[in-house]
């Protein structure tokens, strides 16, 4: 995965994370360090046998915001990962924040979960619910992982037609998924598949049509392409009938 880097972010070691500094809490507002909070993912994600094999952090200029990205070492199906997205700030600006998604390797795009999303405040008690919330969350990550294999085989099962294909696509734009200056390359790698792989007019072609166009925003702008991704899975799942998962 590729993360960042946008308006001067930039990238950082865990080490380098864990020497920025902290601004002292208020009576209402109990900022976490940064390298506390990825701490606390990867220890959790390590309880629950889940390994990481790569990590992109960033930080904007004036490091009070963070973003990560974990590529894990468990595979969904051949060629798709599972990948985690963790984020923070110390200027009131973010939640702590946790999501989880799929990592297409053929195309190193990710495209994060609508289901498996987490948001905790900076309060007294913050840092120890967003802790049970990620425990939580990761003791079921193997049955997610075992729901997005359903879900990406029965994308890829799924036939389109070029009037159904283009009503989605006008859909996403419609509800802001993808805006003018992006719509064309979608139209363009839809039609025009740039992977072999992609080749077949399936369902799975276009959400991957989608995720390659958004990748540059998953470099840029992680928090926003996150919640394009997760808008754009809730429409395709809710036009072909998929139950959400249970987070």
């Amino acid at each position: 995965m590729t993360l960042i880097k946008h308006c001067g972010a930039r990238a950082v070691t865990w080490g380098e994370l864990n020497e920025i500094p902290t601004p002292p809490a208020t009576a209402t507002w109990f900022p976490l360090p940064h390298g506390q909070v990825l701490e606390s993912v990867v220890q959790t994600l390590d309880k629950a046998g889940f390994r990481i094999e790569s990590m992109q952090l960033a930080v904007t200029p004036d490091d009070a915001r963070f973003f990560g990205t974990l590529q894990l070492q468990a595979l969904i199906t051949p060629g798709v990962g599972l990948a985690v997205g963790v984020r923070n700030s110390v200027d009131k600006s973010l939640p702590i924040g946790f999501c989880c998604g799929q990592h297409v390797f053929v195309c190193d795009n990710l495209a994060f979960s609508s289901d498996i999303v987490i948001n905790r405040r900076h309060t007294r008690f913050g840092k120890s619910r967003f802790d049970e919330a990620i425990a939580a969350t990761v003791s079921g990550l193997h049955q997610f992982r075992e729901a997005e294999a359903g879900r990406i085989e029965f994308y890829r099962n799924t036939e389109l037609s070029l009037d159904r294909a283009n009503s989605l696509i006008l859909q996403a734009y419609e509800t802001g998924i993808i805006g003018a200056r992006l719509l064309p390359d979608v139209i363009r790698l839809w039609r025009n598949p740039s992977q072999p792989e992609f080749q077949e007019r399936t369902a799975w072609s276009l959400l991957n049509a989608f995720t390659e166009v958004l990748k540059d925003r998953q470099r840029q702008q992680p928090t926003r392409a996150a919640h394009e991704t997760i808008t754009l899975q809730k429409l395709l799942d809710g036009t072909f009938g998929i139950p959400a998962q249970v987070a």
